[in-house]
Parts: C-alpha cells; sequence; structure tokens
C-alpha cells in the first residue's frame, strides 16, 4: 500500500454555501433547508421569472414562452437601456383621452384591475357575528345517528321481533333573510363598486338564509321588492342626496315605502359618505341612543333619545345610519341580533310618511364654479378629514379618475376608507368630464394649490408614489377582473392613441404581461420607489429597526451619598437626559423601542450589566451614552466618576469602546461621551482620547454647569437640518453640533471636543428623521415666545360637528404642539386594568371628535400603572410636563397610591397662567367617601348630576362592567371629554420641565 494521503477533494458549491451561512452566525444548515433557500432563491431573482424589484411579484402561472427576458426587456436591452444601479425598467401608464390637446402616441391597451374601497372585508364579516344565529326549522328534520343506535341497542336486547322507528330531530336554518335596496340615482354613480362589493360580503358572510337585491330608482320607486318580515333585516345603501330623499312626488313614494318597511322590519341605512358630512344630506341624522328590548324587533319597537332636545315626532320612526365601517356594523349587529335586546349609542334617520320640508335657516351656497380656486382649497381644508386633504394633493400628481384614486389611496393609506375618497369627489374641486364615467379634472388653478401642500420629500418622490401605484395593480394582475383600460407606449408605431399627459402608474414588464400587454412596450429606467437619486447606492439607508436596536444610557451626578439631595446642575443634566430618552424613543425622530432603552442613574454595575446585555442583543444599532463627573486616567484618557459610587476604572472610555468594538454584533454603533471636569484637567484629558474607526463615536468635556451633550443632541434631533433630506444622518448631526459650538468655544473655556473621524462610511448611518421636513418641532421653541411675524396665511381649521351636536374645538396653536391633551392617572388592580385601556380609549376618541387636533397631537397620555422601566418612567414625566389637563380616576385605592400623589404634585407645580383654574378634571372610578378624599381632591368637584344618578353610585368602572348601565357610560364618556376639552381651553397651562418622581413630594400627604 502506498503511505501518500489520499487527495482532499475540492469543497462543493452547497459546502461553500453552507460555510458561508455558519459564517454569518446561523446554525449549521441541513440538507432540507439548504434545498429550501435554494428553491426560494431560484424564484426570488430579477428576471422575469421572479419578483422585481419594487415591481411586486404577481402571483400565477407564468405563461409559455416568456423566459428569464421577455419581449420587453429583450427590446430595452438592444438599445443599450439597462437599468442601472438601484433602477428597474417599467413601462408608465396612462388613461385614454378623447381631448385632442392631450397627447398622441403608439400605445397599446392594457386591460388594469382596480382597487376594492372595502379594504379590510373581513373585520366587516366579523362585525356581522351577532347575526350569525341558528333557529330550528319546523319544515325538515334530520336522522340522529346516536340516537337511533342506542333505541335499536335496547331493541335488540328484549325478547321477540325487533321494532323500532329512528329518532328525528328538528333541523337548524340561519335566523334571518337580508334584503338589501341598493340606490340607483344619479347621484350613486360613485358607488356601484361599494355596492358590489358589499353585496358580495354579506353573500360570504354566511349570517344570513339568503340575501335579495333590490333597486331604488330616481322615482322613489322600488324594484324587485319583496315583503319583509320579522325575520327578514333591510339594508339600504344610499347617500340620501337624490330626489327620491326630498320633498316632491318621489320622495313621497319612497317614505311611504321605507316608513312601511320599518315597521315590519328591522332597517337600516348604509351612508357612504363620512358622518361629518351627513348635515349636508336632505334627511340629516340625529345622534342619540337606540334602545330596543328583543331581538329583530322592527324600528317601530326601537326607543331613541336623541343627544340634543329634538325628540322624534308623531309618526316618525328611528331608522339608523352607519358607514360602512366593522365598529358601525357591530353595533348595528348587536341592536339586531342581541336576544335580551340591546343599547347602542349610534345615529338615526327620522323618517316619517313624507318628507319633510326644508327649513329656512337651510340656505344653499354657492356653486363651486363660481368660487375661486383658493376660495375653493380653502373651504375643502376647513372640513375635510386629514386622510381626505392628503389624498387630494397625492391626486393632483396623477390623474383625476375614480378607479386610479381608489389604486392611489391603497398605495398611500395604511388604513384606507371609501370615506375619505368620497369627501374628495363631492369637495367641488372637481368637476366630471362629460361623456365619461368616473373620470373627473381639477377645476383651474386647484391642482396647482393642491401641489403646493404637499410636503418637499413627496413632490420630490412623485416617481415613487406612482411605481407603488404600480405595484398594487401587479398585485392583483390575473387574480380580480379587470376594471377599466389603460395605454401603454409600445416601440413599433403600428396604432396610434390619444392619451392624458399625466402618467398614473409605473408597471414592471412581468405585470405588464400578466395583464395580457403589448409584447413590446416602452420601457424606462425608474429609480425604485423609497431610495434615492439614480447614482445612489443599490441598499437605501434606512433608519434603525426598533425590533433590533437597543441603548445604554447612563448619567452619574456630584453627590456624595446616593440618598443626597440632586443640585441644580444635576436636576439640569437629569432632564436633558429624560428629553434625549423621549426624542430616542419617539417615532416621528429615531423611533427606538422604549423597552430596548436603559436608563440609569449613578450605577455603574448596572450600566456594565445592561451595556454588555445590549451588545449581545442588537443587530442593526446600538447607542451608548455616558455622563457626568470625568476622571483622567494615564493612559486611558477620559473615565466616569461619581463621589457616590467611587472612581470605577472599568468605565474608562478605551474600555468601553473596546467592549462595544470587538463584541458587538450591531452593523451601525454610535458612542456619546459627554462629562465635565475642571479647566486644570481638561489638558490632560487631551493627551490620551481612544478613537476606533470602526464606531462612531463624539466626545464632548465641558467644565461644569455647562450645557450638557445629551441637551444640543435632543434640540439637534428635534429641530433638523432646515430644508434638508428627509433623513438626517450621524454624520450630518455631528456636522450640525460642530458648527453650533464654535462660538461656544470661544466664548467657554475648557471644552473640548472630538468628533468622528473623517471616513467614509457606507452605508450611512441614519439616526433621526428630518423634522424640517415631517414639520416637528422642538420643545424649546414651543416655550419661547414668538417674536418673528408670521409670513404664511393662518391655516384654516375644519369646523365640521362630531357625532354628537356640540361643534369641534378650534385648536389655533395646535400644528405647534406636540403635547398630549390630558394625562389619565389611576391605580386600578389587575382585574380593572383592561376596563381603564377602555376607558383611555374611549375618551381618546371623544376628544378627537370633539377638537380639531393635527395629526401629529397625541389625544391622552396612559400610565402603564405597573412598574416601568426607565424609558417609560422618563416618558411619563415628560407628559406631565406638557399636557393640558390632568385627569384623575377617583377610587379609594387611588388615595392610597405613592405614585398618583407624585403625579398630582408634578402637574401642581406647573406655571399657571392668570386663569383660576387649575387644569385638574377629576373623575369617580369607584365611589369614595369624604373622609377618604385628601385636602387637594376634596376641593374639587367630582360628582356631575348630568352623568346620571348611577355615576354617583357606581362610577365609571361599574357603569363599564354591567350591561344594563352601558348607555349611562357612554353618555359619561361623552361629557367627560366634553369637560375635558372645556377646561384645557379656558385654563391654557404653560408647557414646563419634567420633574422626577424621586424628588417631588406626595400631594395627598401634604
Amino acid at each position: 500500500m502506498s503511505s501518500e494521503p489520499s487527495p482532499v477533494p475540492a469543497p462543493t458549491a452547497l459546502d461553500r454555501l453552507s460555510a458561508l451561512l455558519t459564517e454569518l452566525g446561523l446554525a449549521e444548515p441541513g440538507p432540507v433547508e439548504l434545498a429550501e433557500l435554494l428553491w426560494l432563491a431560484a424564484r426570488g431573482g430579477e428576471d422575469g421569472s421572479g419578483a422585481e424589484p419594487g415591481g411586486g411579484s404577481p402571483r400565477g402561472a407564468r405563461r409559455p414562452g416568456s423566459g428569464a427576458a421577455g419581449g420587453g426587456a429583450r427590446n430595452g436591452s438592444a438599445r443599450g437601456r439597462g437599468p442601472a444601479d438601484g433602477q428597474s425598467l417599467r413601462t408608465a401608464l396612462h388613461l385614454p383621452s378623447d381631448d385632442p390637446a392631450d397627447g398622441v402616441a403608439a400605445a397599446a391597451p392594457v386591460p388594469t384591475p382596480s382597487a376594492p374601497m372595502l379594504a379590510r372585508p373581513l373585520a366587516l364579516q366579523r362585525a356581522l357575528r351577532p347575526l350569525k344565529r341558528q333557529v330550528p326549522d319546523l319544515q325538515r328534520s334530520l336522522l340522529d345517528e346516536a340516537a337511533t343506535a342506542h333505541r335499536l341497542a335496547e331493541a335488540l336486547r328484549g325478547p321477540g321481533p325487533v321494532r323500532w322507528l329512528p329518532v328525528l330531530r328538528p333541523s337548524t336554518e340561519r335566523w334571518l333573510d337580508l334584503h338589501l335596496v341598493l340606490d340607483c340615482g344619479p347621484t350613486m354613480a360613485l358607488w356601484r363598486p361599494l355596492a358590489l362589493e358589499l353585496r358580495t360580503l354579506l353573500l360570504q358572510t354566511g349570517a344570513f338564509r339568503q340575501v335579495a337585491l333590490s333597486c331604488l330608482d330616481a322615482s322613489g320607486d322600488l324594484l324587485g321588492r319583496r315583503s319583509a318580515d320579522a325575520r327578514t333585516a333591510v339594508l339600504v345603501l344610499s347617500d340620501c342626496m337624490g330626489p327620491q330623499w326630498r320633498p316632491g312626488v318621489p320622495g313621497a313614494r319612497w317614505h311611504r315605502t321605507l316608513h312601511s318597511l320599518a315597521r315590519r322590519a328591522p332597517v337600516a341605512v348604509v351612508q357612504p359618505l363620512p358622518e361629518r358630512l351627513w348635515p349636508l344630506a336632505a334627511l340629516p341624522a340625529a345622534a342619540g341612543v337606540l334602545t330596543v328590548s328583543e331581538a329583530g324587533a322592527p324600528n317601530s319597537a326601537y326607543g331613541f333619545a336623541p343627544f340634543t332636545s329634538a325628540a322624534p315626532g308623531w309618526g316618525e320612526i328611528a331608522v339608523p345610519v352607519m358607514e360602512p365601517t366593522a365598529g358601525w356594523l357591530a353595533n348595528w349587529a348587536r341592536l339586531v341580533g342581541s336576544p335580551t335586546g340591546g343599547q347602542v349609542v349610534g345615529s338615526a334617520l327620522l323618517v316619517g310618511t313624507a318628507p319633510a320640508e326644508p327649513t329656512a335657516d337651510s340656505a344653499v351656497g354657492p356653486e363651486p364654479a363660481e368660487l375661486a380656486a383658493e376660495e375653493l382649497v380653502l373651504r375643502f381644508r376647513a372640513v375635510a378629514s386629514r386622510e381626505a386633504f392628503a389624498l387630494a394633493g397625492l391626486t393632483a400628481l396623477t390623474t383625476p379618475a375614480l378607479p386610479v384614486m381608489r389604486l392611489l389611496q391603497r398605495a398611500s393609506f395604511a388604513r384606507p376608507q371609501p370615506q375619505h375618497l368620497a369627501e374628495v369627489v363631492v369637495s367641488g374641486l372637481l368637476r366630471e368630464r362629460e361623456g365619461r364615467r368616473d373620470h373627473f379634472e381639477f377645476r383651474s388653478g386647484v391642482r396647482e394649490l393642491l401641489l403646493h401642500t404637499l410636503p418637499r420629500s413627496t413632490t420630490h418622490r412623485a416617481v415613487g408614489l406612482l411605481a407603488r401605484v404600480g405595484e398594487q395593480i401587479a398585485a392583483r394582475a390575473g387574480r380580480v377582473p379587470n376594471e377599466f383600460a389603460a395605454l401603454a407606449a409600445v416601440e413599433a408605431e403600428e396604432s396610434t392613441a390619444t392619451a392624458e399627459r399625466q402618467a398614473f402608474a409605473l408597471i414592471s414588464p412581468a405585470a405588464l404581461r400578466m395583464l395580457d400587454g403589448p409584447a413590446a412596450p416602452q420601457l424606462q429606467p425608474v429609480a425604485e420607489p423609497g431610495k434615492g437619486p439614480v447614482n445612489a447606492p443599490a441598499s437605501a439607508p434606512k433608519l434603525p429597526d426598533p425590533e433590533r436596536s437597543r441603548a445604554v444610557l447612563l448619567l452619574t451626578t456630584s453627590r456624595a451619598f446616593p440618598g443626597d439631595p440632586l443640585g441644580q446642575d444635576d436636576l439640569r443634566a437629569q432632564n436633558d437626559l429624560t428629553t434625549l430618552v423621549a426624542a430616542l424613543s419617539s417615532p416621528a425622530l429615531v423611533g427606538l423601542d422604549p423597552d430596548h432603552i436603559w436608563v440609569g442613574q449613578d450605577d455603574p454595575q448596572g450600566f456594565l450589566t445592561a451595556l454588555r446585555t445590549a451588545v449581545s442583543e442588537a443587530e442593526d444599532a446600538l447607542v451608548v451614552y455616558v455622563g457626568g463627573e470625568t476622571v483622567p486616567i494615564p493612559g486611558e484618557g477620559p473615565a466616569l466618576g461619581s463621589p457616590a459610587q467611587g472612581v470605577n476604572p472599568s468605565l474608562s472610555w478605551s474600555s468601553l469602546m473596546a467592549l462595544v468594538g470587538t463584541e458587538s454584533r450591531a452593523r451601525k454603533r454610535l458612542m456619546l461621551f459627554d462629562g465635565w471636569v475642571g479647566a486644570d484637567s481638561a489638558a490632560t484629558l487631551s493627551e490620551a482620547v481612544p478613537t476606533m474607526l470602526t464606531v462612531d463615536q463624539l466626545i464632548r468635556v465641558r467644565p461644569q454647569g455647562g450645557r450638557s451633550l445629551a441637551s444640543w443632541l435632543n434640540q439637534t434631533l428635534r429641530d433638523g437640518k432646515p430644508g434638508g433630506p428627509p433623513e438626517l444622518t450621524v454624520h450630518e448631526i455631528v456636522d450640525g453640533l460642530c458648527a453650533i459650538w464654535v462660538e461656544e468655544r470661544e466664548a467657554v473655556p475648557g471644552v473640548l471636543d472630538f468628533n468622528l473621524p473623517d471616513r467614509p462610511y457606507e452605508p450611512p448611518f441614519l439616526l433621526s428623521r428630518n423634522p424640517a421636513v415631517t414639520g416637528l418641532t422642538s420643545p424649546e421653541s414651543q416655550m419661547q415666545p414668538q417674536t418673528q411675524t408670521q409670513t404664511q396665511p393662518p391655516t384654516v381649521r375644519r369646523p365640521a360637528g362630531p357625532s354628537h351636536s356640540r361643534p369641534r374645538r378650534l385648536e389655533p396653536d395646535a400644528v405647534a404642539s406636540t403635547q398630549p391633551y390630558f394625562f389619565l392617572s389611576h391605580a386600578p388592580s389587575e382585574k380593572e386594568r383592561a376596563f381603564v385601556e377602555r376607558l383611555f380609549n374611549d375618551l381618546c376618541e371623544e376628544v378627537l371628535q370633539l377638537t380639531d387636533l393635527p395629526a401629529e397631537v397625541p389625544a391622552g397620555y396612559l400610565d402603564s400603572g405597573e412598574q416601568p422601566n426607565a424609558a417609560a418612567e422618563l416618558r411619563s414625566t415628560e407628559a406631565l410636563a406638557v399636557c393640558r389637563v390632568f385627569v384623575p380616576l377617583y377610587s379609594p385605592r387611588y388615595f392610597l397610591s405613592e405614585r398618583c400623589g407624585q403625579e398630582w404634585s408634578a402637574f401642581a407645580q406647573r406655571p399657571r397662567g392668570s386663569g383660576r383654574l387649575s387644569g385638574v378634571v377629576p373623575a369617580l372610578w369607584a365611589p369614595v367617601r369624604g373622609a377618604e378624599l385628601p385636602t387637594v381632591a376634596g376641593r374639587l368637584r367630582y360628582v356631575d348630576s348630568s352623568l346620571g344618578p348611577e355615576y354617583a353610585s357606581e362610577g365609571l368602572y361599574g357603569l363599564a362592567t354591567l350591561r344594563p348601565l352601558r348607555a349611562q357610560y357612554e353618555l359619561a364618556v361623552h361629557r367627560l371629554a366634553t369637560r375635558i376639552v372645556d377646561v384645557a381651553h379656558a385654563t391654557r397651562i404653560p408647557p414646563g420641565r419634567p420633574l422626577s418622581r424621586a424628588a417631588l413630594g406626595n400631594a395627598f400627604t401634604t
């Protein structure tokens, strides 16, 4: 035998792939995992067989002959137009036009699907669950197999011949039939897709025996009418705008029919218009409490107590009216299907045998054609919702056609609603094109004004918006029926067509093939949506992932012992750290998960433990901040030192840098050192400052009492870079800080700044969104008086009424305000915690309805009530410093809680203006005896007779848990929210600085 070793076989491709996955930190994959990985890779490429970048992945079988490079891709490659980095080849889609002024070019038709109007049909089907009842069917019987077998076994046990009969039991069937009435009047052309989707949804939900369909025409006749009984529910889909709802012969005919139906069966009206536009209908709705004593009762048996003094007249029947959303449908289903009767808060039409004549004060305003473009936009902004106004601006970037607007709404909003689309269509900004159904055009000058209302980032990314619309089309290609025909430009000039100049979508070649588009479309290299310019890197930078990022922050003070009070400099540094944590956890700025932020004070050992944990867990971004007294260590540079804890050499900056630089898996790491020293130690620190090119670092050493790095960084994060990009990188933030510190170095001796090393960083380390683009302002600018003259016109607020009769409160300075409207202070038990959260959500909804708060203003703040982490504690103190109203929930447990007493003290120490109101709106959660009330709580009125006698005897907790008192609970919540809004406007308490609870006393014991 030969003694030479056998040759080692060369590693195969699978061996190299397995080794690469192991180097990335993954477990060694098995054969099945490798096979699945290769299978996914074969179908995830950038050719025509897989998903294209940004173009969506059309589902369905590939057509034969559509290889990796389709016909359109081959044509584009032959002309040398291959996509650059960060780009893909796409085709622009246009709508056909009959206007000779539009462009004429070689184009081919592309059958295109649109987006559904009901974005979440499953939620609507779940809302109808109370109607899914089974009742015995007296006409059919079923064989009971178990009982029959038992009877046969008993018969076989006895002597003699076996004689037995099968056991039958009554069959069951669905409880209700549904009669769906579709308004086919002239004003309902917009809602035909919604009617079809609603009919399909009701058929698929399985809650009804059968769904019958009728048509209500403009003459007031109900075509295809069928009789209704106690086991038939009637839904009328109408905007209540047509001639059959107004005085006249059609109105009299339809009102008699509707009144007759409501006397025999439960009837409701599904109103596609948003609630704020209901007062404009021919038959306005009234808000109130609807009550019924049994399931399936007709409307004539309903009790209706309106919130206003206008009660139903003689012979009028209350017909519930609701929006096509899950919440409204759930209330109606609970009202109709509750076996013991139901009681809900809602709106109703008071229907008589004839339509009421219009009142003298219902004057008709000017027609949209008579108003200037500026007046039209201002009127629309005054009454429109935020989503509708944003949709109108986005529509100005594309073509105002109903199918396109539905696609645009689905691509731009997380929760698209048909009501927002209706607001735009009926706003008067658009006029219908003659002879073209569902196609509109902007009135003169309106498009230009709407484009000016869009943020700069949106207008700069119009191409990305069109690409996202194309993705919506691609997601439905081959899966849903095509709804309209679009035009795509082709290379050959065989046929010409007139098309709209404005494209409404950019679609990928793979999706174009699924739509049976032209074989040789005209392709253009288009930047990917959400990425930068053409020359940007292929992997666009993004903000830190909240779930994969960590932050560790430590502050050491100058106290000699841990129990000593904090000095002024320490309190200032503590407040600065509080605001920095709020900026890091704010979704509008950095957006880190609050549970992944560790904050400590005079706790070096806890800081090291938290840092080691964060280093092992962070995969995306790691932010480390240390601040306090600085001690120079020879050869190691600065280190943290605290008289209360002693100098700890393990907290030297070099050791922390080594720990973060060698053990952290995070791709982006930012180290911030903020210390204060005496003037004699500054020179020693400047001799040995460690640097590490793999970690972004910023070191600032200042004299005691100087402004901290946390304060400067917080201001930079919140103020942003005016006119800059929509995100800020670490280098841009540091450059801005250095520019600010130039003058301070000259004015304050002993300030040392060591900035980031001058090196390329790919991709850039994004740390914050640019508030100069997003519109968020810093708290410092809110508390300073406005000295500059306002050059822009004042923002018009919408004075539309909420679900109740009370008009909205206008917020003159809401755009510059980001504080919560109210702070809900509570001390519930574990059993009561879910009901407190429910009360908080209900109050937030009512406050939003009663006010004109913009999108960035939170309605309220709810403390968790548990043992919070440091980040949650800092958020709570900041909310107490800026909230407008303090709402304590009175209960015996509340006044025994030290935490609640400290919250009361924090709000009471806020500066007050000249008003005498305290800004506290107490609410009774559980009955409390007068002797149990402390002095600060006893002087306030907490029992209101307008909330009903049950409120004083049961409290809000009793009203929320007892089913018969549900209506009293909703009424109490509404009136409590009304008082919160009134006190907020009457008091106007200016914001203060966050105060640590440890430095506050208990307001209940003083």
